[in-house]
């Protein structure tokens, strides 16, 4: 009996021993914002140029390719000042099927070999209320705040959804450049609402209760070629400006009085941007969107 607790004692040391061997995972694992997946650190600081924190995109510096030199297969796990913040799924590009929490969508993705896209399916609970999002972790804002990766980015807020006519709906929004840099965002003034809903679903009043979303009816237009994109369709917001973004639908369906959850979401351009495209002349264009949802009542 002895001898079994004492081989059973060592056995255990043995574990620990090795657990902890493996915790940096040979000294990759850093005390900035880090990725590990398939048991090694696959993307630390070293890697990142910097992080938008609003769009959570990685944008990794010139010498690194997400195709090439970052290989995230299945699972991964995102580290902070090595701390486990989260765990996360990969989906390809071009899957149908979007577990919920945080995925990575590998390639092909919609977005270029110079950003690492971390995503969220977001989780609502059966009244529509929005569940926490485990990349909203201050202690990743301090990691990458350690090696000045971190960006703010872009914030959006749903104001107000009024119903001038029975089928015309107005949303009012404002935008906000968290920055002290200035931002290249996609004006749907510039593009039209038509083009501008090719990037978004946009509005969306919803009953969670009764499990019923209404919707407006605008017919989006694809772009020619369907990858481009322009810079006339683009305005600056200014650093640490805030703007108005209103909205009118014309042919919106009719929503019965009571209380529902607007939601909206902001786009940026994605794919159709090269890494050089990125700087202009009076700032950076910002990629991504922004998910919305505000409570409102309609009588």
């Amino acid at each position: 009996m002895k001898t079994t607790a004492a081989f059973l004692f060592f056995i255990a040391l043995l574990f620990a021993g090795c657990k902890y061997e493996n915790l940096d995972f040979n000294g990759e694992l850093t005390d900035g914002f880090c990725i590990v997946a398939g048991g090694k650190v696959v993307l630390n600081q070293n890697d990142i140029e910097y992080y938008d924190y609003s769009s959570h995109l990685i944008y990794i510096k010139e010498n690194k390719s997400f195709a090439d030199d970052i290989e995230i297969i299945g699972a991964f796990t995102v580290y902070a000042d090595r701390v486990q913040i989260y765990k996360g799924q990969t989906v390809p590009g071009y899957s149908s099927f979007l577990p919920s929490g945080p995925i990575i969508a590998t390639h092909p993705s919609v977005f270029g070999d110079y950003i690492v896209p971390i995503g969220f399916i977001q989780i609502l609970d059966s009244l529509g209320n929005v569940l926490p999002d485990p990349r909203e972790d201050e202690r990743i804002v301090k990691a990458l705040k350690k090696y000045n990766q971190f960006h703010a980015g872009l914030s959006c807020e749903i104001k107000s959804v009024q119903y001038v006519a029975s089928n015309n709906v107005k949303v009012e929004m404002t935008l906000k450049n968290n920055d002290p840099i200035n931002y290249y965002y996609l004006d749907p003034n510039k593009t039209g609402t038509n083009l501008f809903h090719y990037f978004t679903y946009g509005l969306s009043i919803r009953d969670f209760k009764n499990h019923k979303s209404y919707k407006h009816n605008t017919t989006a237009i694809q772009p020619v070629p369907w990858n481009s994109w322009k810079k006339e369709w683009l305005s600056i917001i200014n650093k640490n400006e805030s703007k108005t973004i209103i909205i009118t639908y014309d042919n919106f369906e009719l929503v019965t009085p009571g209380r529902y959850k607007a939601t909206f979401e902001y786009p940026g351009l994605c794919y159709q941007v090269e890494k050089k495209d990125l700087l202009q002349d009076n700032g950076q264009i910002w990629l991504g969107n922004l998910n919305m949802i505000k409570e409102i009542t309609i009588e």
